[in-house]
């Protein structure tokens, strides 16, 4: 992925897990802050992972046993760690963000946090580029995303073709408003 899209990744809301680590019993879970739901911990393993440990956030790997490898040490988690797991997208979805244009991923994006969502908001994708084949490719993406305050499905109409690239991006909210934005790249004349 290249490094402007990265940063833009990184930069967006909900991008983590954020919440206190709990044992009970001998199960670990996790308190999402935002919306008190619990996760097993164990969903996690083998995931990057922040941790606040005095007053200093620390980052690792989690690994089985519940143990944080960071800088060839190990922390052991303690019961009411504050902790910040990094959301994962789904390959289908990261596939869709790759193979966008810059200019249609900027957009795309861009129109999303306008609307105060996140990529990680993404609550289903069908990804439906992925099963074409041929170099000339045509039809129709679809995303739902939820803020946990309203919902977004998301429409991708796509043509390429001749080395022209036609991304049109139909946003729909719960709330009934709906936005329309195209992106079309012309192949360049020498």
């Amino acid at each position: 992925m290249k490094p402007e899209r990265y940063r833009i990744l990184e930069k967006q809301a909900r991008a983590f897990f954020e919440g206190i680590v709990e044992k009970i019993n001998d199960d670990w879970i996790i308190i999402d802050n935002e919306t008190e739901e619990a996760f097993p911990l164990e969903d996690f393993l083998y995931k990057e992972i922040r941790m606040k440990h005095l007053n200093h956030w620390y980052s690792g790997i989690l690994t089985d046993d519940f143990i944080v490898q960071y800088e060839n040490k190990q922390y052991e988690l303690q019961d009411q760690t504050y902790v910040k797991i990094r959301k994962s997208l789904s390959i289908s979805y990261q596939a869709w963000l790759e193979e966008l244009a810059d200019d249609a991923f900027f957009q795309f994006i861009r129109k999303l946090n306008e609307l105060n969502f996140s990529i990680y908001d993404i609550i289903f994708c069908h990804n439906h580029q992925s099963f074409l084949v041929t170099k000339e490719k045509e039809g129709t993406n679809f995303f739902v995303f939820d803020n946990t305050v309203e919902v977004c499905s998301v429409h991708h109409h796509f043509h390429y073709r001749q080395g022209q690239k036609s991304d049109r991006f139909e946003y729909t909210l719960n709330t009934g408003n709906r936005i329309v934005l195209q992106a079309l790249q012309r192949p360049s004349r020498s």
